[in-house]
């Protein structure tokens, strides 16, 4: 069978990657023990960061096989500190980033999950998975209101989210998490200091509410402190932190409400991360606006932008991840990487610390 990538994940400084036979990739802050990798590439080079006490940065720019022995993914979700994988007979796994050749990635079940979820999402500190019969469980820590319902301990076990309908598809930011339901309305919970619950305040909410929107959504998405959302008309809504222009031309540092934002193209995919916002067009073009300090927007020129920016080296992409400060996209032609590089989440050597442009990654 041609290897085909199904899915694309970009963390906060890593990337990974999974193909149609359940076989996952991972790059950027990966680290690697014992690999047997061509000259030159360092099997685990780690990076200390003198302002990070403690903290290790790995910069893996080879991908590597997250599940070399033969147990396939059906689902991966990068985060702040693991992955989340699911495996292709339901079982839901926290994977550590350091890889073996020999057993791939360091996992663990997720203990007290039911079935195979369709999809899961973590903001920094909790995780989400969504079910076929539309139900959504948390696990994780309890702060900020993230987990959506009440947990009597700090580090909450898996459970499910009685107060909402049944959910279509999830985004989760930073702190904050959106729930489309199967009727095109959005609910918010969780930190909100930006307004990114677009409840009309700045107040965190531990429990879903339903958001004020004139029209019906199709997608949704979240950055770190922003959210996003495309309606029945192919139209973009933004609300939240926008000081770097990250929700579009809107006349506001904090949107605490849905506001609509002119693209001047019909939008198809969205996603938000630190400060910045990526879409693709119904055509599969790939735009980009917001902050542009490590070359998130896919341009030369660092200053931002509060329009959308087209990125013309790039056509016909069907999938779009973006990270903390660099992006993913997938399209024929396979992964292809921009942004932040200094942990080599876009596949290159650390010491390229900004890819501005976007590059194919090679998948062994």
């Amino acid at each position: 069978m041609t290897q085909k990538i199904v899915q694309i994940s970009a963390g906060r400084d890593r990337s990974i990657a999974l193909d149609n036979e359940g076989r996952a990739w991972g790059w950027g802050s990966v680290k690697v023990l014992g690999a047997a990798l061509p000259p030159g590439y360092p099997a685990d080079l780690c990076l200390s960061n003198p302002t990070e006490i403690g903290h290790n940065r790995y910069a893996q720019p080879v991908p590597q096989r997250l599940n070399p022995e033969g147990l396939p993914f059906a689902l991966v979700a990068d985060g702040h500190a693991d992955t989340v994988a699911v495996r292709r007979e339901g079982t839901v796994l926290a994977c550590r980033p350091v890889v073996s050749p020999e057993h791939g990635v360091q996992r663990a079940p997720v203990a007290g999950l039911p079935g195979s979820p369709t999809q899961v999402v973590q903001t920094e500190s909790a995780a989400f998975a969504l079910y076929a019969d539309g139900t959504v469980w948390s696990w994780g820590m309890r702060v900020q209101g993230q987990l959506g319902r009440d947990s009597d301990s700090l580090m909450a076990a898996p459970k499910s989210i009685d107060a909402l309908p049944p959910v279509a598809s999830l985004a989760a930011g930073h702190g904050h998490v959106l729930a489309l339901d199967r009727k095109g309305r959005v609910w918010t919970w969780g930190a909100n200091a930006a307004g990114q619950l677009g409840q009309g305040d700045l107040i965190q909410k531990g429990v879903p509410r339903k958001l004020d929107l004139p029209v019906r959504i199709r997608r949704i998405a979240a950055g770190d402190t922003h959210s996003l959302a495309v309606d029945d008309a192919a139209r973009l809504w933004a609300w939240g932190s926008n000081h770097h222009g990250q929700a579009g031309e809107l006349n506001a540092r904090h949107i605490s409400r849905p506001t609509r934002v002119g693209t001047q193209f019909p939008v198809a995919q969205i996603d938000g991360g630190m400060f910045y916002s990526v879409a693709t067009s119904v055509h599969g073009d790939v735009f980009a606006w917001g902050w542009n300090g490590l070359g998130q927007l896919g341009t030369q020129a660092p200053s931002a932008s509060t329009r959308p920016v087209r990125l013309k080296a790039l056509s016909r992409v069907t999938q779009l991840s973006a990270g903390t400060s660099h992006v993913l996209a997938l399209s024929e032609q396979g992964v292809h990487a921009w942004g932040n590089n200094r942990c080599s989440a876009c596949g290159d050597f650390p010491s390229v610390e900004v890819r501005p442009r976007p590059s194919l990654v090679a998948l062994a």
